[in-house]
C-alpha cells in the first residue's frame, strides 16, 4: 500500500481487539452468539460506524474509497455495499452471506446453535430474527462491475452453498474460486493479497 501511495484504515468490529470487553473470553466472542438481539446490535453498529468513517474519507480526503473485508469482515463488507454509494470497489474475501445459515450449518456456529436450540430457537425462527443481517436480500449500491468476491471450495466455516447464493443473487460479479479451506486465508495470503490489489488496481485505472 505504502508503494503505490494509498492510504490504509483499519476498522476493528464492535467486540474486537481494543473494543472486547474485559469479560469476554477472546476478540470478538460477543459479536456473532446466541443473544440475538445482541446479535443484530452489534452488526447494526459496526455498520454505523464503517458508514462514519468513509463518510469522513470522503469529505476530507481524495481519492476512491476501497472496502476489503476477510471473513466476518466481507460479511460486513457486503451489508455495507447494499447500502453505501460512496463505495469505489468492494473485495469480500471468504464472506459468509446468510448468518442463520452459517450458525445452523457450520461448525464455528455448533455451539451457538446448541445454545439456541435449549432455548426453543429453531432454524425457521432464526432465519426470521436476523433476516434483516443477510446481503443477498438486497442489490448492492455499488457498481456491480466493482464487486470482487472471493471464496474457498473447501471452507468449513463458510459454506461455499452459502457463498453461491450471493454471488447469484447479486447477477454474478466477478469471483474467484480457491481451492482451500478457510486456513487459506494465512496459507494462500499472497495470492489474496495479489489478486485483491490486481483487481482494484484494473478498476480504478478505467
Amino acid at each position: 500500500m505504502k508503494d503505490l501511495g494509498w492510504n490504509m484504515y483499519y476498522f476493528s468490529l464492535p467486540y474486537h481487539f481494543e473494543r472486547e470487553p474485559e469479560h469476554s473470553r477472546y476478540s470478538g466472542e460477543l459479536m456473532i452468539s446466541a443473544n440475538i438481539d445482541r446479535t443484530v446490535e452489534s452488526t447494526r453498529q459496526a455498520i454505523v460506524d464503517l458508514r462514519a468513517l468513509i463518510h469522513w474519507i470522503k469529505a476530507n480526503k481524495t481519492g476512491p474509497v476501497i472496502l476489503v473485508g476477510v471473513s466476518l469482515g466481507g460479511w460486513i463488507a457486503n451489508l455495507i455495499a447494499t447500502l453505501e454509494s460512496q463505495i469505489d470497489v468492494v473485495a469480500s474475501i471468504f464472506y459468509a452471506n446468510r448468518l442463520s445459515y452459517s450458525i445452523w450449518n457450520t461448525i464455528p456456529g455448533k455451539f451457538i446453535r446448541e445454545e439456541l436450540e435449549q432455548h426453543g430457537v429453531t432454524y425457521e425462527d432464526l432465519i426470521r430474527y436476523w433476516e434483516i443481517t443477510d446481503p443477498s436480500q438486497a442489490v448492492p449500491k455499488v457498481n456491480k462491475d466493482h464487486i470482487l468476491l472471493i471464496s474457498a471450495k473447501y471452507d468449513q466455516y463458510i459454506d461455499i452453498k452459502d457463498a453461491d447464493s450471493l454471488w447469484e443473487s447479486w447477477g454474478k460479479p466477478e469471483r474467484y474460486l480457491y481451492n482451500c479451506g478457510h486456513a487459506g486465508i494465512v496459507l494462500c495470503r499472497k495470492k489474496l493479497a495479489l489478486d485483491t490489489l490486481s483487481f482494484i488496481q484494473k478498476k480504478l485505472k478505467r
